[in-house]
């Protein structure tokens, strides 16, 4: 029988494999949309079903990009294939640094994503006037929100 567990890393890998793909980051990006993934979960964003299909709603762009799988062989797929378990238990190093959001910064196409995550600003307390999305990676123009 098919663990729900099992159900969860692949789409998990799947998520990263299309997104990383889109980004020409190969599997580095793949691994770092994948624990973005994971952090919302451990955020308390929902269940992995939920947090997946809800990812077109906090999304930069309008569309997903296709997903369109490899040869089985092909060696960023593996590399991906290898570091779900991890990135899944939170064993994995987290290379998005806790990071909850996600975009190409020269793809920003949601007015909502530019106004709520890139240009957002802390209004009082203590941080007054420091950015409410801090970015906290990144890797050519993919970058990574907390």
């Amino acid at each position: 029988m098919l663990k729900v567990e099992d159900i969860h890393k692949s789409l998990l890998v799947s998520v990263g494999w299309q997104f990383g793909q889109s980004y020409s980051g190969g599997y580095v990006a793949g691994q770092m949309i994948m624990a973005t993934i994971a952090n919302r979960v451990r955020a308390g964003w929902g269940p992995w079903l939920d947090v997946i299909n809800r990812i077109p709603a906090f999304m930069a762009e309008n569309e997903l990009p296709p997903l369109v799988f490899p040869g089985v062989w092909e060696g960023n797929f593996v590399k991906l294939l290898h570091v779900v378990e991890g990135v899944y238990e939170g064993s994995a190093m987290d290379l998005s640094k806790g990071a909850l959001y996600w975009a190409d910064l020269n793809r920003i196409e949601r007015p909502w994503f530019k106004k709520n995550i890139v240009d957002a600003i802390k209004t009082d307390g203590p941080n007054a006037g420091e950015r409410q999305h801090p970015l906290v990676a990144n890797i050519n123009s993919l970058s990574f929100f907390r």
